[in-house]
């Protein structure tokens, strides 16, 4: 009774060894035309009509490019520079640390700020807040003295502990992939040839939100920052009028001359989680010549309700959602990595189909190979399968 089952699962293996080497000849050994062309990834919609100068909108969870409108296009970020500032902090400095507030680090009135006071000391942890909450310039510039000051030694000038902290930042962009990245000062002021593209702005903000405390932070309405020299510490709120309605679970906002209305919002669609880029957004002037910087709220909303509208958001596991895959990730006893859901053009519903890619069989829980879902012939994205346990 017991010898059938061992040769049906021997059978099976061969097989699927045999497989994998088959995919692998076929895939690698075609012409270059060929497999650019087997591989030609989904290429995003355009988003419904804004005033932003660049859009992009990607689901990060998947890797699948929802809207993009000049999302290449170098242009200025203002304040979501502070998103590649926290990186660099992040890695570079021990959160407990006090750092002193000095004259060097006050800006002016005209500038977002905590309001800090010279000669008062805050955590660096509190000084990140300070930085990505109300996106405070001062409290910007005092931990990028601080970190730039650790890293080329005591003695140095503000001014030059400053510019090393900048260096940081180029250096943390093209490390990233952010290459149409180039920054000048760490707060996101105006700056001629201070810029970054749309796309690096997600790719940046991707790699922020995989680390818990910048997570955090960014969902953060309103916080105290404690303070050696004020009882009642700094009070905070947020500059994301997204967030504090509870609409979105971060990121962070920036406005300047140049830069318009800038916005980078993070959100959840089912398990999913999408990331939403705008640059330039229209900012106006009321009659009372108050800044009127709320059109890049509005047509984040509009992204957002694109995104809802203008895919499908199915379980590929689910039977009959993907012709075939359910039964043929039950034949080969693999399961996919992760449970998030498929984004698919609401138009191209009957037109999914996957390739599922295994390697010979592995350790129960362990990367068995992957599936890659196609709309027509453009590559939507690839999910790991793991051998099933």
């Amino acid at each position: 009774m017991d010898q059938a089952p061992r040769r049906s699962v021997t059978r099976r293996s061969a097989l699927r060894i045999l497989i994998a080497f088959v995919i692998t000849f076929v895939w690698c050994g075609q012409s270059g035309e060929v497999h650019a062309a087997e591989v030609a990834r989904y290429q995003a919609m355009s988003p419904p009509p804004i005033s932003a100068d660049a859009v992009f909108v990607t689901d990060i969870s998947t890797g699948t490019e929802l809207f993009a409108q000049n999302a290449e296009e170098p242009l200025p970020p203002a304040s979501l520079t502070k998103i590649v500032s926290a990186l660099v902090v992040l890695e570079r400095a021990n959160l407990e640390e006090t750092v002193e507030i000095l004259e060097e680090d006050l800006v002016s009135p005209e500038e977002s700020q905590v309001g800090l006071t010279a000669g008062d000391r805050l955590s660096v942890r509190d000084l990140l807040h300070g930085m990505l909450i109300p996106s405070g310039n001062d409290a910007t510039l005092a931990l990028a003295r601080h970190v730039g000051t650790a890293a080329i030694g005591e003695g140095v000038s503000p001014e030059q502990a400053v510019a090393q902290f900048v260096t940081m930042m180029n250096a943390e962009a093209a490390e990233l992939g952010a290459t149409s990245s180039h920054f000048l000062n760490p707060t996101g002021i105006d700056d001629e040839g201070h810029v970054m593209s749309a796309r690096d702005v997600a790719i940046v903000t991707k790699t922020a939100l995989q680390n818990s405390l910048f997570s955090e932070i960014v969902a953060t309405t309103d916080a105290v920052l404690g303070s050696e020299l004020l009882p009642d510490g700094y009070r905070v709120s947020t500059t994301n009028q997204l967030l504090a309605e509870g609409i979105v679970t971060g990121v962070k906002t920036g406005t300047t001359a140049q830069a318009g209305g800038c916005l980078v919002t993070s959100f959840a669609v089912g398990p999913n989680r999408i990331v939403a880029v705008i640059l330039g957004s229209d900012v106006a002037e009321t009659t009372d010549g108050v800044q009127d910087n709320t059109a890049r709220f509005a047509e984040t909303r509009a992204l957002l309700d694109a995104v809802k509208a203008d895919y499908l958001w199915l379980d590929p596991t689910l039977p009959g959602v993907v012709s075939g895959l359910a039964e043929e990730l039950s034949v080969w006893e693999v399961d996919l990595a992760t449970g998030d859901l498929l984004p698919v053009p609401a138009s191209s519903e009957g037109e999914i189909r996957y390739r599922l890619v295994l390697g010979p069989p592995s350790a129960p829980k362990s990367p068995a190979g992957e599936v890659q879902f196609y709309v027509g012939e453009q590559l939507l994205s690839e999910r790991v399968t793991l051998q099933a346990g």
